[in-house]
């Protein structure tokens, strides 16, 4: 998986919407909201459950996996929490969200408020990995070799599965293109004529300068 996709993805994180789960959502903090904005969820204030009036950090960067699935928060808690470092990672079981809905608020910049309630004993919170290349490119290796050859979401997006934006439960085609053809293939050449871009050991080193 190219990590700019972990660093700059817009993470759209499907929640299961009934009839009338909007009005619910407005008055439920931790109801689920159907699409969230990784630029609500990064910048969000980051609390212990067992403190949830004391402010510890904010989030960092959000991590997703090959499944397209939030897998961690990076959080920076200013070396309280961790092995070292002010940038924590702090794992998918250990956090829930709560979101309050500001109708007054301007689209894509307060009319969603989100905080992070991290649940972890004394322990858990002090073994926190740091963020670092160093643990980005080991976590990165063990998962690409447990997932073997399948694919993720991020190379079958636009032909199968769910969670398209607008999807009506077929299959998502562009303009112009037939069905069962890839979202964005043209017979093996590339519309502009240049190659694909690669992702090279200089970009991830630049990601965490």
């Amino acid at each position: 998986m190219q990590k700019r996709a972990l660093t700059i993805a817009v993470a759209a994180i499907a929640g299961g919407l009934a009839f009338g789960t909007q009005a619910v959502a407005q008055d439920d903090p931790q109801a689920a909201q159907g699409l969230y904005s990784a630029n609500d969820i990064i910048g969000a204030d980051v609390y212990h459950a067992d403190d949830p009036d004391e402010e510890v950090g904010n989030v960092e960067n959000i991590l997703l996996d090959d499944d397209g699935q939030v897998s961690a928060l990076v959080v920076n808690a200013g070396g309280l929490w961790g092995m070292g470092g002010d940038d924590v990672v702090v794992g998918i079981e250990h956090f829930t969200m709560e979101t309050e809905r500001n109708d007054d608020g301007i689209f894509d910049q307060d009319g969603v408020t989100h905080r992070i309630l991290v649940d972890a004993t004394e322990d858990e919170l002090e073994n926190f990995p740091e963020y670092d290349e160093q643990w980005f490119g080991d976590e990165q290796d063990r998962r690409t070799q447990e997932r073997g050859d399948q694919e993720g979401v991020w190379q079958t997006t636009g032909t199968t599965g769910t969670g398209a934006v607008g999807d009506d439960g077929g299959t998502a085609f562009r303009d112009g293109e037939a069905d069962g053809d890839t979202v964005g293939a043209t017979d093996g050449v590339n519309d502009n004529g240049d190659d694909d871009a690669e992702y090279t050991d200089e970009d991830v080193v630049d990601d965490f300068d």
